[in-house]
């Protein structure tokens, strides 16, 4: 499973929010070492774990674009035409994101499949982060097949998710997995919601999606601000896995 989770970019925002002492969010790509976050119970600002998990789906009007959100390949190209083709068939989940969203990082090149937003509500900023990974530890070309649940857990926990508290919840029909974690010396927390599909298509994929909060009981409503991001969150991964689009593209050498 390859490594998504971009916690600079993320550490960037919470700082911000924690400390208060920039505007602007700056994208920064170094490779960071794996942190170990550790709950506790002192901290102010934490917010009851269900609680936020079974949070409600919550839709919201927005003016901004669809956006495209790509499959994992899991090591399978669909080539479309003749003899070795020149384009190929590609598949995405649209979704589209509340007003309040700003893109921070995009990676993907014309297919992105991770996606990083900065979020201000009431003063507080936020982080969210939502793309795919393999469903296949192998491709399914060769024989490979879809990875169980707990291979999906351990692989999101080898790419430095830490989780101290674990559930499954339903988002309207769709069965999802969520992981928290604490991090008490950045003052940041970060709930995580993803879900393995296993249709039997080669487009199948890991979905993830998380929203990274400042532990800070100083703004206003704060619980309440955290709780409408992560329920937009929710509608915005419903939307992705219940809507699985194609379109040809050409082929890049």
């Amino acid at each position: 499973m390859k490594k998504r989770v971009l916690y600079v970019g993320i550490a960037t925002l919470l700082c911000l929010s924690a400390c208060g002492s920039k505007e602007e969010i700056e994208s920064s790509n170094p490779v960071i070492e794996k942190n170990i976050w550790e709950q506790s119970q002192s901290t102010t600002g934490v917010i009851e774990f269900q609680k936020l998990a079974e949070a409600e789906a919550r839709a919201f009007e927005t003016t901004k674009e669809q956006e495209k959100l790509y499959s994992a390949k899991n090591g399978v190209m669909k080539t479309v035409g003749v003899g070795d083709g020149t384009e190929e068939e590609v598949s995405y989940r649209p979704y589209q994101i509340p007003d309040s969203w700003q893109p921070d990082q995009v990676d993907g090149g014309t297919q992105p499949m991770n996606y990083i937003y900065r979020v201000s509500e009431n003063g507080l900023k936020m982080g969210v982060q939502l793309y795919t990974l393999n469903a296949y530890q192998t491709s399914p070309l060769s024989g490979g097949e879809i990875m169980k649940k707990e291979e999906v857990t351990q692989g999101l926990k080898a790419d430095g998710q830490d989780f101290i508290q674990e559930t499954s919840i339903s988002i309207n029909d769709q069965e999802w997995q969520v992981g928290y974690e604490v991090k008490p010396e950045n003052k940041a927390a970060k709930i995580t919601f993803y879900r393995l599909e296993d249709t039997g298509n080669f487009d199948d994929s890991v979905i993830v999606g998380s929203v990274v909060y400042p532990l800070s009981s100083e703004y206003l409503n704060q619980e309440e601000t955290v709780m409408t991001t992560v329920s937009q969150l929710k509608t915005i991964l419903y939307q992705v896995a219940a809507n699985r689009q194609t379109e040809i593209v050409a082929v890049t050498p």
